[in-house]
């Protein structure tokens, strides 16, 4: 098995329990160590009482829990809130102090990273470079869809990692931008909506062809079946490159595994894990893949503990034949 890439997991996978309450934060984090899982990413703003000023009781009590389920503490994502203020928006001054008291608790926690947001302007973000070496922490911004390497703002950000920022600023990729087909939830929730499902059958087959809109204005489709193709051939159709990541890899510290659900453990039909984690190996990343599950934005009777369950066995296999 491949030792430089290990399988982590974003708390935010667990969202559906831990709203309705059937799992508290030492819930969360005894599931994920019973499903063989070791890294942990927190989203503060979703899990941390008191958040945007925690207390030092609960950092040091939350590093506690971390030790007794033999986790290990990887990043702790932040929330920048611009709305803070009814009147305006928050100052370049607001955002340098919301960040550096996020690497604060961030440190305190146990965690050697911060991921932020992108209200962290390229400028912002060389700011922070002082701050960063202060406290020996690591800051990063994902890269969400629809961005991918070659959005102009982010070549920005990259001269920075790659320069005065080099080993203390980085950034995340989110493995929906290499999503090229609408998963099972998705497809679910557009038959709910009104299409019929042999109408979505051949929107899918058109789509896999390369999204036909003339195809799609001649066919026998609905309004709401072409709104959900247009969609459809719009948001999967133009999935980020691997190799354009091969020279981006030292700027790279952590990877979201992004999945909206499994029904085995063995294959996602929608985002390539068998290329993306083996290439990401080849071009030598090292460091946790974090598995981030959001089917529950479509459902919230999806079992997160049994998607999570699957998504561990696929990385594992994956990783086992490297």
């Amino acid at each position: 098995m491949n030792q430089n890439i290990k399988i982590g997991v974003s708390l935010y996978s667990l969202s559906t329990q831990f709203i309705h309450e059937e799992l508290d934060l030492e819930g969360c984090l005894k599931a994920v160590h019973e499903m063989g899982y070791k890294g942990v990413e927190i989203v503060a703003a979703q899990m941390v009482p008191d958040y945007p000023f925690p207390s030092d009781e609960w950092l040091f009590s939350f590093r506690g829990l971390l030790e007794k389920y033999d986790l290990e503490p990887v990043c702790w994502s932040a929330y920048i809130d611009m709305g803070t203020r009814t009147d305006r928006d928050l100052t370049e001054a607001e955002i340098i102090q919301c960040t550096v008291n996020d690497l604060i608790y961030a440190k305190k926690a146990g965690f050697p990273m911060v991921r932020t947001q992108h209200a962290i302007s390229p400028a912002i973000f060389r700011k922070m470079i002082p701050f960063c070496k202060e406290l020996d922490m690591k800051l990063t911004i994902e890269m969400h869809w629809p961005h991918h390497p070659d959005v102009p703002v982010w070549k920005e950000y990259f001269e920075i990692m790659k320069g005065e920022g080099k080993g203390y600023l980085g950034f995340v990729p989110d493995f929906s931008i290499f999503q090229y087909m609408p998963h099972a939830l998705y497809l679910r929730q557009a038959e709910e909506f009104g299409c019929r499902k042999e109408a979505l059958d051949r929107i899918v087959e058109l789509h896999a062809q390369g999204g036909d809109l003339v195809a799609l204005e001649s066919g026998d489709f609905t309004p709401i079946e072409k709104h959900y193709a247009e969609e459809m051939f719009g948001k999967f159709n133009h999935p980020a490159r691997i190799e354009q990541f091969r020279d981006l890899i030292d700027c790279i510290f952590y990877i979201h595994g992004k999945f909206y659900y499994l029904d085995n453990d063995e294959h996602d039909p929608c985002i390539p894990y068998e290329e993306l984690i083996p290439k990401f190996a080849e071009y030598g990343y090292k460091g946790y893949i974090a598995s981030e599950f959001e089917g529950h934005h479509f459902y919230s009777d999806v079992d997160c503990t049994e998607q999570l369950a699957h998504y561990v066995a696929l990385n594992k296999g994956i990783l086992e034949k490297l």
